[in-house]
């Protein structure tokens, strides 16, 4: 019927898992745990223990800059990883997220920002995935059956974690936290990547104008 086949995977869309080193985790989750117990309001007895997030400019804390210095280190690399030129860029912010047993986080993106991420203080059993959609929506209007299902035909993807991960991912690609279905608080710290002066370096046109065509 044919010679030969081949399949060309075209736009993929990448997901960046890191295992942070011990030594900055124990760090790391010490001062978290420590400005939870600080930023946190106290619970009311008899009242229902509700999630909980942070201020969003945790980056700028001097208690979190041991997981400031880990989040530019992935992100130097998922940079270099993507081929892209040395450009400065920031962490636009940052804030801890805390799911209590039977509460999730919805569909999202960050808009505004290159990359986004998350680091993972507790993620216990029941609670330790995140889930990603395929962005594009021609998906969701034809879904014939499936035989199987895999990274190239799923409308959605979940990526199993571990406390003292990182997981990294462009900020427009949708995500959500499926419900906490043990009985502990998953706690996490998200955060967001952003070019610095983007508009005065990437912003401009990538064509050159010429004076004499």
């Amino acid at each position: 019927m044919f010679k030969d086949q081949q399949t060309v995977n075209l736009f993929p869309c990448p997901v960046w898992l890191f295992d942070i080193e011990p030594d900055s985790v124990e760090i790391i989750n010490r001062n978290a745990m420590a400005a939870i117990e600080q930023m946190r309001p106290p619970q009311k007895e008899g009242q229902p223990i509700h999630p909980w997030q942070s201020r969003n400019d945790l980056q700028t804390l001097p208690e979190f800059e041991e997981l400031s210095n880990v989040i530019k280190s992935t992100t130097g690399e998922v940079l270099k990883q993507r081929g892209i030129k040395d450009y400065p860029f920031q962490i636009t912010g940052c804030w801890i997220n805390i799911r209590t047993p039977g509460n999730d986080h919805p569909a999202h993106t960050h808009p505004n920002n290159y990359v986004s991420g998350c680091y993972y203080v507790n993620t216990p059993e029941g609670g330790n995935a995140i889930v990603f959609r395929d962005p594009k929506m021609e998906t969701n209007i034809i879904a014939p059956p499936l035989l199987r299902e895999d990274e190239e035909n799923s409308r959605t993807i979940m990526v199993p974690l571990q406390s003292g991960m990182m997981a990294m991912f462009p900020s427009w690609l949708p995500h959500f936290v499926p419900p906490n279905q043990s009985n502990i608080e998953r706690i996490s710290i998200a955060f967001n990547i952003m070019f610095s002066s983007f508009g005065e370096t990437i912003g401009k046109p990538l064509w050159t104008f010429d004076e004499n065509p």
